[in-house]
């Protein structure tokens, strides 16, 4: 059984995808299985600790968070003042009418399902149930158009640095920071396991010094074109997971760079040349 203890554990990591995981082998399938087997650890950065550390408190869990990360203190034992101002950003969010009511569903629900035949297992932050997206909807009338009309809704809580677009190297053009880390892949992941294609909402606040807040959906067409393309690409995943399939280094990434062999001598010109 999986349960928020065991959630990360390798057992489960190996024996489940999550919308995460998918999202690595995305990115370079090398790394992410080396993630899986425990040969590589992706370093964590004090960007992901605040964000993090907003998550345990929505969670209930940030007594035990703050126990398991004891870089988060000073020597005199107060808050260093990145997570002081992470307490700021609880409090803007917490202070909103619209952002309080999406975080008031159950916490933390677990499922697993399968995709593509492939089993997956989502964490939702939290699941509204219908009287909770009606309320919204009557409270909030624009809200209507995403809550108005169902019997749910799946909220994910993000922490960023901003909502502005992120250059995207392989588009060659800025992309809405929505689709650059792929929480449209996480939402169809997420609506395909719990199985009753409720509408998917991000709650988001950032990390600027008045934090920012936004109450976002992604329409029911993009999610679907989504779900196509991981309904695609999850088998072959799989197979690299089960040592069927070799998988494959983008030569770009930390876990790239850290295990790289030279094979021979290059001209200098042609540096980057396969980046063009």
């Amino acid at each position: 059984m999986i349960t928020s203890e065991n959630y990360f554990s390798s057992e489960n990591q190996m024996a489940c995808m999550g919308a995460s995981q998918f999202k690595a082998f995305q990115k370079c399938e090398a790394a992410a299985l080396a993630e899986i087997k425990g040969e590589y650890v992706r370093p964590s950065s004090t960007s992901m600790l605040v964000g993090s550390y907003v998550d345990a408190h929505f969670e209930g869990t940030l007594h035990i968070f703050k126990a398991q990360h004891p870089e988060l203190f000073k020597r005199d034992g107060g808050l260093k003042s990145d997570y002081l101002h992470a307490n700021d950003i609880i409090s803007r969010m917490e202070s909103d009418r619209l952002y309080s009511l999406l975080m008031s569903g159950k916490k933390q629900v677990i499922k697993t399902g399968t995709i593509a035949g492939v089993p997956f297992k989502i964490k939702i932050d939290s699941l509204l149930d219908a009287d909770t997206c009606k309320q919204i909807a009557s409270e909030f009338p624009d809200a209507a158009a995403a809550l108005g009309f169902c019997d749910g809704a799946i909220v994910d809580q993000k922490v960023m640095k901003d909502m502005e677009p992120v250059w995207s190297s392989e588009d060659h053009c800025k992309l809405p920071f929505v689709e650059s880390w792929g929480y449209d892949i996480q939402g169809a992941i997420y609506r395909a396991v719990e199985g009753n294609m409720l509408p998917f909402v991000l709650a988001v606040g950032t990390k600027e010094d008045e934090p920012d807040l936004a109450a976002l959906y992604i329409q029911d067409s993009d999610l679907a074109a989504k779900l196509a393309e991981i309904e695609d690409a999850a088998p072959r995943y799989q197979a690299i997971k089960e040592g069927k399939v070799s998988p494959r280094r983008c030569e770009h990434c930390a876990y790239c760079r850290m295990t790289k062999r030279l094979s021979g001598i290059i001209n200098y010109k042609e540096l980057g040349a396969d980046a063009e």
